[in-house]
């Protein structure tokens, strides 16, 4: 038997709810749920820009295997939900060791920043810039490799959580966008 991944989506104060979003959407919103719907959504600024509320979201793994490691996550490289030009809606994004409530950016700031790591605030990364050959390093603070509870036990969390923003500037047209495909891989034994 192989293992099954559960991706989970982290919303309100630490330790913070779950929900699983393996097979589901993850939304953009001004609010701090995983409720996929058209509820708080993002308004093009007039100046500067919007921030989304971060979405925290972290594999869990469960079923029969040895162990797990080298979790990574990457794009296809090419933004398709971006309207506008391709600058004018983008997506971002930190890897951190631990859970804390999701928050919106300092809309002050051009790149949107992150206390994650610790102080001082960093800029997140781009997350279309991480494809298959350039991905995410998903166990950079809780490296694995990471064994099962047992069999038919409650999953087991692994890696890193990875924290997303979606910003939006002016020139941005309105509507739903397309969704975007974000995958994870690992090392099963």
């Amino acid at each position: 038997m192989v293992a099954t991944a559960q991706i989970n989506q982290y919303n309100g104060a630490a330790p913070g709810s779950k929900t699983d979003k393996a097979s589901g959407t993850v939304r953009f919103k001004n609010a701090d749920n995983a409720t996929v719907d058209l509820s708080n959504p993002l308004v093009i600024p007039t100046s500067g820009r919007e921030y989304s509320y971060e979405v925290a979201l972290r594999v869990a793994f469960s079923g029969e295997f040895t162990s797990i490691s080298n979790l990574q996550a990457y794009t296809d490289g090419a933004p398709g939900f971006q309207v506008g030009s391709p600058t004018e809606v983008d997506v971002f994004y930190a890897t951190g060791g631990s859970y804390r409530q999701v928050v919106v950016p300092s809309e002050s700031a051009a790149v949107p920043q992150s206390d994650i790591a610790g102080s001082p605030l960093e800029d997140m990364s781009q997350l279309f810039a991480a494809t298959s050959g350039s991905p995410i390093d998903m166990d950079v603070t809780n490296a694995g490799p990471w064994t099962p509870n047992s069999p038919n036990a409650d999953p087991v969390d692994a890696g890193d959580f990875l924290y997303l923003v979606m910003r939006v500037l002016p020139g941005a047209s309105s509507g739903v966008l397309t969704g975007e495909t974000l995958t994870f891989t690992y090392d099963e034994i």
